[in-house]
């Protein structure tokens, strides 16, 4: 099979995956989607993806003493979107704080 199939298969299997989850609470009965494990679920889940997505930008692995600044900036980073989270419950202004942070850390450490 081709690259350029392989790609386009995965692209439409994205796209499945992710129609059908859209889809989902229009085809779902009423009474699962009040049942309180979803309701939970559904209330841990954007702390749960962004702490995934932080956790998996972390650049650990063989660190030399160059790399040990975009260490740290990340870290600190995170710190600040965890307490941006906590304070405001707000995905938009967590990640919005990260990039910032981050960017800022970089700059204060001199790594821009």
């Amino acid at each position: 099979m081709s690259q350029n199939m392989e790609w386009w298969l995965a692209l439409s299997a994205a796209a499945a995956v992710t129609f059908s989850l859209r889809l989902a609470p229009l085809l779902l009965p009423k009474s699962w989607l009040k049942s309180p494990l979803l309701a939970d679920l559904n209330a841990a889940l954007p702390l749960c993806v962004l702490l995934l997505l932080a956790l998996g930008s972390l650049s650990i692995g063989k660190l030399n003493a160059q790399e040990w600044p975009y260490l740290a900036a990340q870290l600190l980073a995170l710190f600040c979107v965890l307490l941006a989270h906590i304070r405001w419950r707000n995905i938009l202004i967590s990640l919005a704080t990260g990039v910032g942070a981050l960017n800022g850390f970089l700059w204060l450490f001199g790594q821009s």
